[in-house]
């Protein structure tokens, strides 16, 4: 890992970014140049991208790849968004994105580990989860542009309700940083896309929505900037709190 005070003093960095990428946001966003501001959620995540090759070299963790490179992806395709093939290859490349999260999370997770707490946790959040999901997807059902665009917003929306499950149980297993930084990572970027449906389709005050989609992203990306180096770390106590 890069020895540079830049990245030993990462935090600042990316304070300083968030900040930067939030008040543009909201700049481009109030001068009403929608295709900038669509692009710009590509850009911030490619810029997350190309600081975690720079800072950890050869030792970037592969799924956080794959992510960050699915996601931006997704980002830019949204700025044809009101096209019915951009619109279906966006929600495809965002369900790819969310699928690479399953990498680092699934190998920590076994059957032999879950508590009667965590299957009571598991039904409630399917049922309490899955409905408001489900609702808010089925509210969109009518504005989509064809079937595959609203088949991958189901499976996105499945995707987000199993990872935060797993973020749940990982966290409460292994209760360390990294658990933390993992969860928190998970529900901001379920926060983020949830307020970008709502921002994006009118459910609500679009403009606070709008917002509130972008400060989440960028959040988000903070995270898994900070998650990447604390996982990067000489491991200090890699043993599950409840063994």
């Amino acid at each position: 890992m890069s020895e540079k005070i830049f990245f030993k003093n990462y935090k600042m960095g990316l304070a300083i970014m968030a900040v930067f990428f939030i008040c543009l946001s909201i700049a481009i966003h109030y001068f009403q140049n929608y295709f900038l501001f669509r692009l710009l959620r590509g850009i911030i995540c490619y810029t997350a991208l190309i600081y975690l090759f720079v800072a950890h070299g050869k030792k970037i963790q592969k799924w956080i790849v794959g992510f960050l490179f699915f996601y931006g992806a997704s980002s830019i395709t949204t700025v044809w968004y009101e096209n019915g093939i951009m619109a279906s290859l966006s929600m495809i490349l965002n369900f790819i994105a969310f699928s690479a999260l399953f990498f680092y999370i699934l190998p920590k997770f076994t059957l032999k580990k879950i508590t009667k707490t965590f299957t009571l946790l598991f039904i409630v959040m399917v049922f309490v989860n899955g409905y408001l999901f489900f609702q808010l997807v089925e509210l969109m059902k009518e504005m989509t542009l064809n079937t595959t665009q609203y088949i991958f917003m189901l499976l996105c929306a499945c995707c987000g309700i199993l990872l935060g499950f797993l973020a749940l149980f990982y966290n409460h297993y292994y209760n360390n940083p990294q658990s933390m930084a993992f969860t928190l990572l998970i529900f901001l970027i379920i926060f983020a896309e949830i307020f970008r449906g709502i921002a994006y389709y009118n459910l609500a005050d679009g403009v606070l929505f709008v917002y509130l989609a972008r400060i989440f992203l960028v959040l988000s990306l903070c995270v898994i900037v900070h998650f990447s180096f604390l996982d990067l770390k000489p491991a200090r106590n890699l043993k599950p709190a409840y063994s």
